[in-house]
């Protein structure tokens, strides 16, 4: 990564930062609680199957816990992940969209860091060209930046990857192995397809430090342990394994998986296309005319295709698993643009860009706006029945989403059935303290 050159002024980068972070918090504040952020407000226990099932309102650390334990057993390995998202839950909402700005705001950075630009205007248009890149091209950008749980499990996760990986490659004087190990350890246990990439890189970036000084660096090895262990206590968990006979998974066919390949590159295809053309021949060009400066953006490529292929493991490929593909593939993008000479590209990117988010901006607001209306009234009836001593209720559920801003867009995503004994309603009626919640869709 090239170093920063010291520029006449700061306000352009300010202002970048200033603008998406006011933007992107307006975002948040706009995108109410759903889905399964009610499932993770209760504390968790096992239904009689065996699966995860709401048992009370969230009370504590405590709850928090037994949870973690449950869900390593029953669900998944991402216990640091779904214990934060149970934490934020004990909060203020608007606590958890300050936090999530800011974690937005250093996923932006971090982008900006990898892609190595040399003023402070050209990373206040890098950081820019980030921001308006996920909003164009992020498949379920509801889901996985604004939804509290798909955004701790898909935004925080990637910011900290990136952070880990800034730091293998450029290690900062005075930070010791002991915090490499320890950003590694959350970077490992996070996102089972971002975490397989992550530890490819890291490394691949130790054996590169290796053979350049000769001997082990510390740092980096450090990083490379904590990396690894945290895929192990990720990928270990019974509850994976558990999960995938949910989806009739009970072992790895080479048939599947080539059918699977195919599939999801199908997938990401129609989804981000123009994208990886674009990606392609930027990473071309470069290769042809500045090979000695490739290195990194091939490296970041590599992320995003092992990212990619790591999720033909899983029976499933949501939308808002694109997401660690799609940051590695932005960040080439922008790494490339910025080692080539043509200056002019990254603003007439950034333009484009902008007008895409203009005439997309009216129906993602009209959308957020709507799923806003409906879950904060149908809070307050919730509340207004249960005082007066209604405890078995009928409420609206949410519109299909018309957007992909919308959390709730694609995958079969809904808020609450009709069902009232479904996982949802009932968190839905545990987090309000009522008996039972039905939900209607033609109210």
């Amino acid at each position: 990564m090239k170093k920063l050159q010291p520029s006449k002024t700061a306000l352009p980068l300010f202002l970048a930062v200033a603008g998406a972070g006011g933007f992107f918090l307006f975002l948040n504040l706009l995108t109410p609680m759903t889905a399964d952020d009610y499932f993770y407000a209760c504390r968790l226990g096992y239904a009689p199957d065996g699966s995860l099932m709401p048992v009370r309102r969230l009370q504590g650390i405590a709850d928090i816990l037994f949870s973690q334990k449950c869900v390593y057993l029953a669900h998944s390995g991402r216990i640091p992940v779904l214990a934060t998202v149970q934490w934020f839950t004990l909060l203020p909402e608007p606590v958890f969209d300050l936090c999530n700005t800011l974690v937005f705001l250093l996923l932006l950075w971090q982008i900006a860091q990898l892609a190595g630009p040399r003023t402070a205007s050209r990373r206040a248009l890098t950081l820019l060209g980030a921001a308006l890149l996920l909003w164009q091209c992020t498949p379920a950008f509801g889901q996985d930046l604004l939804w509290h749980t798909g955004a701790v499990n898909y935004l925080w996760t990637m910011a900290a990857s990136l952070a880990f990986l800034c730091l293998c490659l450029q290690p900062v004087p005075g930070r010791g192995p002991g915090l490499l190990f320890a950003l590694g350890l959350v970077s490992g246990w996070s996102m089972e397809n971002q975490s397989a990439a992550l530890c490819c890189l890291c490394v691949l970036c130790l054996i590169s430090q290796w053979r350049q000084a000769q001997c082990l660096p510390r740092g980096t090895a450090a990083g490379t342990a904590g990396q690894l262990l945290g895929f192990a206590l990720l990928m270990l968990a019974p509850g994976n394994y558990r999960r995938s006979a949910g989806y009739g998974q009970s072992g790895l066919i080479p048939a599947e998986l080539l059918s699977r390949l195919a599939r999801y590159t199908r997938a990401l295809w129609a989804e981000c296309g123009g994208l990886i053309l674009c990606v392609l021949l930027l990473t071309l060009i470069l290769l042809v005319l500045h090979r000695r400066s490739a290195a990194l953006p091939l490296l970041l490529l590599a992320g995003a295709a092992l990212c990619h292929f790591s999720m033909v493991l899983s029976p499933a490929y949501p939308l808002r698993s694109m997401f660690g593909t799609e940051v590695f593939l932005i960040c080439t993008l922008l790494a490339c643009l910025n080692r080539l000479d043509a200056r002019a590209l990254l603003p007439l990117l950034c333009c484009l860009l902008g007008l895409a988010a203009a005439a997309a901006l009216p129906s993602a607001l009209t959308d957020l706006a709507q799923l806003h209306t409906l879950t904060v009234a149908r809070g307050r009836y919730i509340l207004e029945q249960r005082a007066q001593g209604n405890r078995v209720l009928t409420v609206p559920i949410a519109e299909p989403a018309a957007t992909r801003f919308h959390p709730l867009w694609g995958d079969g995503l809904s808020d609450l059935m009709q069902d009232p004994t479904n996982e949802r309603n009932r968190a839905l009626a545990l987090y309000y303290d009522v008996d039972l919640i039905r939900g209607d869709p033609d109210l």
